[in-house]
């Protein structure tokens, strides 16, 4: 009984010590923000979210604290294990992006591992990149039996792979050799080049397959590379159109954006690829290029509400254009769907 009364003890003591040990390895983590875009809306609230509070993007318990040399810091309850982390200026479409404005893997790192962890915020999901680095990918030799009316697109895993994505087209320089500027979507990225299908994708010379390219952007300005040959040489013949909103609401906000959106760009209504610009007697334009006989669109203010509708705000039928007939297509957007209707104003001309 007394050689079960020492175990006994002795069990006893060895939890004891294992829980204190427990205790004493959960660490107080400070986690400090040191640099956040200039572009940064000022008195702005920034956030700290993960896996310690079920990703709540304006957690009130994770506000982090401004202080006077203009960092922001948190201290995180005890714990151990590993953080997964990310800061939002309140909600998901804030959370901070990378230097090009694209999303960025969760932030992690080791209680205890170091009392103090500082971060850098490169952008917020609706602010403008002010930073960001871009590499121009320069393809210099290419097949003799290229196409002259042929599009070279690249495709990546941050189009899906897609081979024929428009957004993705390599331009033609005067000099004869193709170039396109590709921006920062990830630290590493794996590429091919098509004519548009994966049945015309890039081989190695003697038909066969190749591996993906594959490119980090380490500060590159230029890169330089070559294309050895087609599977074949069947290519997408494009057409470029210019739509023109001749006549549109007048506007109550000066900032007002214009945007189209159709099936060329999977219904996205606030996609900056195309956004409108205004020529030079200020009225709003945007150049498509299509391979499509005929496209579906509307026009936006970036969102599906402040889609164009009719006087009475009523939806409109997709808007459709028989590619061929024109290169140029004149616009009058009647009301949006988010503001009084008011006379359409005629842009100058």
């Amino acid at each position: 009984m007394k050689t079960l009364h020492k175990l006994s003890l002795a069990k006893r003591f060895s939890i004891f010590v294992l829980i204190a040990l427990l205790f004493s390895s959960c660490h107080n983590q400070e986690v400090i923000v040191d640099q956040i875009p200039l572009n940064t809306p000022a008195n702005t609230d920034i956030y700290i979210t993960g896996n310690f509070n079920n990703w709540d993007p304006g957690d009130e318990k994770f506000r982090m604290t401004r202080n006077q040399d203009g960092t922001f810091s948190i201290i995180m309850p005890k714990g151990i294990g590993k953080l997964r982390y990310k800061f939002t200026r309140g909600d998901w479409t804030r959370v901070e992006k990378n230097e090009c404005g694209f999303d960025i893997e969760d932030r992690t790192l080791n209680y205890g591992e170091f009392e103090t962890i500082k971060n850098q915020v490169a952008c917020w999901g609706d602010t403008e990149p002010m930073n960001c680095r871009q590499t121009v990918f320069v393809v210099k030799d290419f097949p003799a039996n290229t196409p002259g009316e042929a599009v070279i697109y690249l495709a990546s895993q941050f189009n899906a792979w897609n081979p024929g994505d428009l957004k993705y087209t390599l331009q033609k320089h005067p000099e004869g050799f193709y170039y396109i500027n590709i921006a920062k979507q990830a630290e590493c990225i794996e590429y091919k080049f098509t004519l548009g299908d994966w049945s015309s994708v890039e081989t190695d010379g003697r038909g066969k397959d190749i591996e993906n390219r594959k490119f980090c952007f380490d500060g590159r300005d230029t890169l330089f590379v070559g294309i050895k040959e087609w599977k074949s040489i069947a290519f997408r013949k494009l057409r470029n159109i210019t739509i023109v909103l001749d006549r549109i609401p007048e506007p109550e906000k000066s900032g007002d954006r214009y945007f189209i959106a159709g099936d060329f760009n999977n219904w996205q209504p606030g996609d900056m690829a195309y956004v409108f610009k205004n020529d030079l007697a200020g009225k709003p334009f945007v150049n498509i290029s299509t391979d499509q006989a005929i496209i579906s669109f509307k026009i936006t203010r970036g969102t599906w509400n402040t889609v164009e509708t009719r006087p009475s705000g009523e939806d409109i039928e997709n808007r459709t254009f028989i590619c061929g007939q024109d290169d140029t297509l004149k616009l009058k957007v009647e009301r949006w769907k988010d503001r009084a209707y008011k006379p359409t104003i005629s842009k100058p001309q």
